[in-house]
C-alpha cells in the first residue's frame, strides 16, 4: 500500500462504499461499479447493458445531456463510462473539492435518467456507428470473433455492443426495466480515491442513495463444451493485406489459485518486448509488427489469448513459429533468468500502476466487484513473486492443447485454405 494512502470500506444497505485516502493528492477519482454486464443479458436484447451506459448521459429528471456535461466538465472534471462482460462502470475525475458534486451528478445519472424516446433513437444511430467502426477495424472485430468461437451462443460469445439487429429491439421500456433492477442491485460499489475523507464519502453516499434495492443478479454460468479433436475455427475473408490472428484457450475463472501463475505465464510468453513470443516472431524472425498475449478472468471461467497480425505471405511461417514456441515452453519451460526478469517487471509495474487516484479507484472497484473486498496490493505482489517455474510449465501443459485451441482470424486467405493450414498446428 502506498505511503500516506489508506483504504476504508463499509457497506450501506447492500452497497459497497470504499475510499482510498491520499492526502498528498490534489484530485479525486469517483467510480460507480455495477456488477452487471453483457453476460447478464437476454440474447434477444444483446447490447442493452452497453445501450443503458450510453443513455445515462442523455438526461435525467433534473438535467439535460448538456447540463450533465457542463456540470462536471464546466467545474474542471471529466466523466466517462464503459461496459464489459460482467460490469458497468461510471467514473469521473476532478479537483478534490468536486468530490461531493461529482457523486451527486453521477447518482442522478444512474438512478434518475429518463431514457426519453427522442434521445434513445438518436443514440441508437450512434451505437450503430460504433458497431460499424469496430467491424471495419479488423484488430477490434477480431476479438468479437474470438469470443464467438470460444463461447458460442452463450452470452459471453455475443458482442458487448450488441448487433445492428438486437439494438433495434431495445426501447425506453426495456431500458427502464433493465436499469431499475440492475442499477440498484446488491453488490454495487461506490469508490473514491484521492484527497477525500471516508466519512465525507459515506455521508454523501447516504444522501444520494436510491430507495429500494434488489438482489444482485445471478450469473449465467458457462458450461465447458465437450472437447473435440483439432482446433475450432472462425475465419472471415477480407480483401486486406494482413492476417489478423487470435488463438484462445479456456482457463479457470478469477477465483482460481492459478490466476497469479496465469499472469506470469502471459508476461513470459507475450506481454512484453522481452517475452518469448515477441523475441521469436518479431525480433528473431521479423514475421510481424504485433504479437502479444493477454488473459480475461470472469466469475466462473476465463480465457488466455495470443494475438498477432502478419502479412498473408508469412502465414505458414508464422503459424509454425507460434506452434514451435508453445511446444518448447511445454517441453522445457522457461529459464530462471526469464522468470526473474518477468517478476521484476510485474512487481515494478504493480507499484507504478497504483500511484494515481484513478488507478486506486480502479483497483478498489475491480476488487469489490470481483471478490467483495479490497485486495491488498502487497498481498498480490507477494503471490506473483512466489510463482515457480514448475507452476508455469504445469499450467502451460494444461492450457496449450489442440483440444483447447480456438482460433479467430480475418484476412485475404480463403476459409478452406486457412483451415488446412491451421490443421497442421500441433503442440
Amino acid at each position: 500500500m502506498l505511503t500516506n494512502a489508506s483504504y476504508h470500506h463499509d457497506q450501506i444497505e447492500g452497497f459497497h462504499v470504499a475510499t482510498c485516502e491520499m492526502p498528498f493528492s490534489e484530485s479525486v477519482s469517483v467510480g460507480f461499479y455495477i456488477p452487471v454486464g453483457s453476460r447478464h443479458e437476454d440474447s434477444r436484447l444483446n447490447g442493452i447493458a452497453h445501450f443503458a451506459e450510453h443513455m445515462i448521459f442523455k438526461g435525467t429528471q433534473q438535467r439535460s445531456a448538456r447540463d450533465i456535461a457542463i456540470a462536471i466538465e464546466g467545474a474542471g472534471g471529466t466523466v466517462n463510462a464503459y461496459t464489459t462482460e460482467d460490469q458497468t462502470c461510471l467514473e469521473a475525475r476532478g479537483p478534490a473539492e468536486l468530490m461531493e458534486h461529482m457523486l451527486q451528478i453521477m447518482g442522478d445519472m444512474l438512478w434518475h435518467s429518463t431514457y426519453a424516446e427522442a434521445e434513445l433513437e438518436k443514440e441508437r444511430d450512434v451505437i450503430s456507428e460504433e458497431i460499424a467502426m469496430y467491424y471495419e477495424n479488423p484488430s477490434e472485430h477480431l476479438h468479437d470473433l474470438l469470443s464467438e468461437v470460444l463461447w458460442g451462443q452463450h452470452a459471453l460469445g455475443l458482442p458487448i455492443t450488441g448487433s445492428e439487429q438486437s439494438i433495434l429491439q431495445i426501447d425506453s421500456k426495456e431500458l427502464k426495466s433493465f436499469t431499475s433492477k440492475q442499477y440498484t442491485c446488491e453488490g454495487l460499489s461506490i469508490v473514491v480515491a484521492g484527497k477525500a475523507k471516508h466519512i465525507e464519502v459515506l455521508n454523501t453516499v447516504r444522501a444520494i442513495m436510491p430507495s429500494g434495492h434488489h438482489l444482485r443478479p445471478s450469473c449465467q454460468h458457462f458450461q465447458r463444451p465437450i472437447e473435440t479433436q483439432g482446433a475450432s475455427l472462425l475465419h472471415q475473408q477480407r480483401d486486406i493485406e494482413q492476417i489478423h490472428f487470435a488463438a484462445g484457450f479456456h482457463t479457470e475463472g478469477r477465483h482460481s489459485e492459478n490466476r497469479h501463475v496465469l499472469r506470469m505465464l502471459s508476461l513470459l510468453l507475450g506481454e512484453t518486448m522481452s517475452s518469448r513470443m515477441f523475441q521469436e516472431l518479431r525480433e528473431s524472425l521479423g514475421l510481424c509488427y504485433h504479437i502479444s498475449t493477454d488473459f480475461s478472468l470472469f466469475e466462473d471461467t476465463g480465457t488466455f489469448e495470443i494475438d498477432a497480425a502478419f502479412d498473408h505471405s508469412k502465414l505458414d511461417e508464422s503459424l509454425e513459429a507460434i506452434s514451435r514456441t508453445l511446444s518448447q515452453i511445454k517441453s522445457t519451460g522457461f529459464s530462471q533468468e526469464e522468470l526473474d526478469q518477468a517478476k521484476r517487471f510485474a512487481l515494478g509495474q504493480a507499484k507504478i500502476s497504483l500511484e494515481s487516484p484513478h488507478s486506486q479507484m480502479g483497483w478498489m472497484g475491480d476488487s469489490l466487484t470481483s471478490f467483495g473486498k479490497i485486495i491488498d496490493p502487497v498481498e498480490t505482489r507477494n503471490l506473483l513473486d512466489s510463482v515457480t517455474l514448475t507452476e508455469v510449465q504445469d499450467l502451460s501443459q494444461l492450457l496449450f492443447t489442440n483440444n483447447n485451441l480456438h482460433i479467430a482470424s480475418i484476412g485475404p486467405v480463403e476459409h478452406s485454405s486457412f483451415e488446412s493450414k491451421v490443421a497442421s498446428l500441433a503442440f
